[in-house]
């Protein structure tokens, strides 16, 4: 099975533009929800907070190269910064072979 690690990082307590002003770390969580809920066991993600995981090796590099924030990493690559682009990345998974779970699978006969 083809194995997709997300790691994302940013400031978790950056507000979106939105009227609901989320934090950057509950848009996170919604995300997690909803990629496991499609893709399973096929991909992880993890947020790195800026401010709590200051001594991660990926946020200490992702800072000392000045990337710009929220910045995503796929299988260990850079693949979006600045923002998380949703569409992106799911072209991203469909490209690697990721396809989502199927909602409801053909009955046998």
């Amino acid at each position: 099975m083809t194995q997709a690690d997300i790691i994302i990082v940013g400031d978790g307590e950056q507000k979106s533009c939105c009227a609901e002003q989320q934090s950057l770390s509950e848009q996170i969580d919604y995300l997690r929800q909803g990629m496991i809920l499609a893709y399973g066991e096929k991909i992880s993600i993890q947020f790195l907070d800026l401010q709590q995981e200051r001594s991660n090796p990926v946020v200490k590099k992702a800072v000392k190269e000045g990337r710009d924030f929220p910045l995503l990493l796929f299988n260990g690559e850079v693949k979006f910064e600045g923002g998380i682009p949703l569409l992106a990345l799911k072209a991203l998974l469909d490209r690697v072979g990721i396809e989502p779970n199927e909602i409801n699978p053909p009955l046998s006969r």
